[in-house]
């Protein structure tokens, strides 16, 4: 692993100067003719990967605020763009919110990057050219879903149609790398079906996740680059939220059925966030290590303990557990647990000192959640129940009671809460199932449905002159 991370810091320095110089201005970009062999092509993309492990993007404050806007953390801190999180009264000029913005286009524009070099380059020993476009493709689509989660959608959730003001929310769409003053221009947003016909161009099955590797050799058993495996399990969550949910039970099929693939027992179950342990169950994670270190815990952990004490696990998250879940601990640590974290936080992510917790993107507990809920949405409750109870019996608890389709979604919905607790998801599922009432926010008053949206970042507007129209309400 240390090899495989070492290989990953070199290509990730390698490529951040040339992201650095990409958001410059174009005379001073790095064309995507600089990268003119196979060699150079594969330790960019290998680079590409770089954007995911920053802590205003996929290393910390994405995941976060998904669950520190909903109520699975609470705000024990000083920073005020946490603090704006926590409240719901985030500002247009919140830091964060442009930050994460500025990440992911940073990273869009690395695999555009990426798969200019790679379409053009004609070498006859380029004998991976098409898994290397597919799986550029694949890190960009993941990047666009990401931006579409929190910058747009409509009240009702994803692609649900216009609003009530006949407006479809997307994001601005960029798919070729900036290389001249014409690329760096100002765009406006694409509607959000364009969007989301964008993310499935670039999961297409047939074109583009076919052509890559079944099992990526070069993950080791940690999985920290897209394959055939994790990029089905991608598709399968686009899907899930576009309900599309015959398509979403067969990615999620092929995901589950893959060889190798199992859920870990409730003893290892903490190691998959960390180094250690078995990986059967991760499908897709950010590997950190003490010299590209997590600031998880650190954001977690109380200053006595070497962090800045910034978040918490929320009181509701707590009580939302039913009797005898073994995962209640883990997710809000007691005095059973103070030897390795403070009361209140949580055992996914513990390591302050070392740096060196993993980030679980995808695992194969929310692939069986996933098509336990596209089952029960096509009235197979039978085979929904059937999902559900495997991840609940994991976690020490009976079979589940729910019987009709209504209550067997709740029930999902709630495991999805403390399942994937501090992974990232609570916030959108919550905007899935139309149930953001649950934190305070009635989408039927134009006064609050608003905050279903994260503002576009303040910045952003003022540099395009206009052409980049502000989310509602901000």
């Amino acid at each position: 692993m240390k090899k495989l991370i070492s290989i990953l810091t070199l290509s990730l320095f390698l490529f951040a100067g040339c992201t650095k110089v990409l958001n410059q201005v174009p005379q001073n970009s790095i064309s995507a003719t600089s990268l003119t062999d196979p060699s150079s092509i594969r330790s960019a993309l290998l680079g590409c990967y770089s954007a995911n492990l920053s802590a205003n993007y996929l290393g910390l404050r994405y995941f976060i605020f998904a669950d520190l806007y909903a109520d699975n953390l609470s705000e024990v801190g000083t920073f005020s763009d946490f603090a704006q999180m926590a409240n719901k009264q985030i500002t247009s000029d919140n830091i964060s919110v442009l930050n994460m913005w500025t990440q992911i286009y940073a990273a869009i524009n690395d695999c555009n990057t990426v798969l200019a070099a790679a379409t053009t380059n004609s070498s006859t020993t380029f004998t991976d050219k098409a898994s290397v476009i597919a799986e550029a493709r694949v890190l960009r689509a993941y990047h666009y879903f990401n931006l579409l989660r929190y910058w747009g959608g409509q009240e009702k959730g994803y692609k649900k149609g216009p609003d009530a003001n006949g407006k479809s929310w997307g994001v601005p769409l960029r798919t070729k790398p900036t290389l001249t003053g014409a690329d760096a221009a100002p765009i406006a947003r694409a509607s959000e079906d364009s969007v989301w016909a964008q993310i499935f161009n670039d999961l297409d099955p047939t074109n583009v996740i076919a052509n890559l590797p079944a099992s990526n050799s070069a993950n080791s058993s940690y999985n920290w680059r897209f394959d055939q495996k994790s990029a089905n399990a991608l598709l399968a969550r686009a899907y899930l939220y576009t309900s599309q949910w015959a398509n979403a039970e067969a990615a999620a099929t092929s995901v589950i059925s893959t060889t190798g693939q199992s859920l870990v027992s409730l003893s290892s179950y903490a190691n998959l966030y960390g180094n250690l342990g078995p990986k059967s169950e991760v499908i897709f994670t950010l590997p950190f290590d003490p010299t590209n270190q997590s600031q998880c815990a650190f954001f977690y952990f109380t200053t006595g303990r070497g962090g800045r004490n910034e978040i918490s696990s929320s009181l509701s998250l707590n009580s939302a557990h039913e009797s005898g879940d073994l995962r209640k601990e883990i997710n809000y640590t007691t005095a059973a647990s103070t030897l390795v974290a403070p009361t209140g936080k949580t055992l996914k992510y513990t390591r302050v000192s070392t740096g060196d917790d993993y980030v679980p993107q995808i695992r194969l507990a929310e692939v069986l959640l996933i098509r336990a809920e596209a089952r029960a949405q096509q009235g197979n409750t039978a085979g929904a129940i059937a999902d559900l109870n495997v991840v609940r019996a994991r976690a020490g608890l009976a079979a589940t009671t729910a019987v009709s389709q209504a209550d067997i979604l709740t029930a999902i919905l709630n495991e999805r809460r403390v399942e994937l607790a501090h992974e990232g998801h609570r916030f959108f599922d919550l905007r899935r199932y139309q149930s953001l009432s649950t934190i305070g926010i009635n989408t039927a008053d134009p006064t609050q449905a608003f905050k279903c949206r994260f503002p576009i970042p303040l910045q952003e507007i003022y540099n395009s002159g206009s052409i980049l129209v502000q989310n509602p309400g901000y």
